[in-house]
């Protein structure tokens, strides 16, 4: 079986979720952590943790919303690659039951040749 040269194109939806989507959620879940850290140890955190809290709301409210709708649209792509290489193998799994059936097709036909040649060899040397 040949090898297949054509690759997997990279779409945008790609780039988008692991330089920004994946960045951002570390961004946010990093701050957010680092407001508890802070505020574990400072007490001026904790006097402003209202401050802090909605700064996290601000930031995470749209943040959420994109990275959800982005998402989707990434585990909408993956599933339809996965769904062709369903495809793609059920095809080279018919191709090659096509193929043996083939083979198998010929070394029937080569076999009663044969035997048909050998009855024939037999039948004239029985008249001799």
């Amino acid at each position: 079986m040949s090898k297949d040269t054509t690759s997997e194109g990279v779409t945008f939806n790609d780039v988008f979720m692991f330089f920004i989507a994946v960045p951002l959620v570390l961004l946010w879940v990093g701050f957010a952590g680092f407001v508890i850290h802070t505020g574990l140890g400072n007490s001026e955190v904790l006097d402003n943790i209202e401050a802090y809290t909605t700064l996290i709301a601000i930031l995470g409210g749209p943040a959420l919303l994109i990275i959800k709708d982005a998402l989707d649209v990434w585990k909408q792509e993956q599933a339809e690659k996965t769904a062709f290489y369903k495809v793609k193998a059920q095809a080279v799994i018919d191709y090659n039951d096509a193929a043996q059936k083939q083979a198998q097709m010929i070394e029937a036909n080569d076999q009663a040749h044969d035997q048909t040649m050998d009855k024939n060899v037999a039948t004239i040397a029985k008249k001799k």
